[in-house]
């Protein structure tokens, strides 16, 4: 999975943090704490829980904790706490707050020049590849949701240009589209509201006028 967000782009497969076009350092503990919290975003997690996630089978005191992100906020260029994209919630734990865009590592795919075929989730931006990009609850799928009104493999979006469709594949709760149950492929129109199970998102074309927009 890649994740872009601010000046930076995290890409899980290869472990790499790129920061302004550069590859920044982070030790494999400290890349594994931004990964947590991204992966856990907007929710907070508590100093236990990444305790043991970080150290499962060692006992170490949680002074590493504040050492770490400290790490991870200076590899992200975070000139502070108070503009840094992980935030602190003292006497519980730590959450990642920035703004971040998602796509598989294959994402790479994506053309440099034209618009983005984005779905928006809640607080995730999902960056939808050309061609078919599987939702589902399936781990594999590329656009995963974990929620158990969603079946493991629920719907397909194809995405050609910014021309792109949604079928859904005979799950158990459906999907709808701007109020409607997709019973045959439907096309997808910018801002769309699309439903899968119970689950809210929003079908968006980026034509990255914005200059701060990164490529994936």
């Amino acid at each position: 999975m890649r994740y872009a967000f601010g000046r930076c782009r995290l890409d899980t497969a290869s472990r790499e943090l790129v920061r302004d076009g550069e590859t920044v350092h982070l030790s494999p503990k400290a890349f594994e704490l931004l990964r947590q919290l991204i992966d856990a975003r907007p929710s907070v997690l508590t100093k236990a829980q990444l305790m043991s996630q970080l150290w499962p089978d060692a006992f170490v005191v949680e002074a590493n904790l504040p050492v770490l992100v400290g790490e991870v906020r200076a590899a992200l260029g975070d000139a502070g706490a108070a503009a840094s994209s992980i935030r602190t919630h003292h006497g519980v734990g730590y959450s990642f707050v920035s703004d971040v865009r998602e796509t598989r590592s294959s994402g790479d795919l994506v053309s440099a020049d034209g618009p983005l075929a984005l779905l928006r989730i809640g607080s995730r931006t999902i960056v939808l590849g050309p061609g078919a990009n599987s939702v589902g609850r399936d781990a594999d799928c590329d656009v995963c949701l974990n929620d158990a009104s969603v079946s493991r493999l629920h719907a397909r979006i194809a995405v050609d240009g910014s021309a792109a469709t949604v079928e859904d594949l005979d799950s158990k709760n459906g999907t709808t589209v701007r109020g409607d149950r997709v019973s045959a492929r439907t096309v997808l129109h910018d801002g769309d509201e699309l439903v899968f199970g119970s689950v809210r998102a929003q079908f968006v074309v980026d034509h990255r006028d914005n200059p701060t927009t990164i490529t994936l």
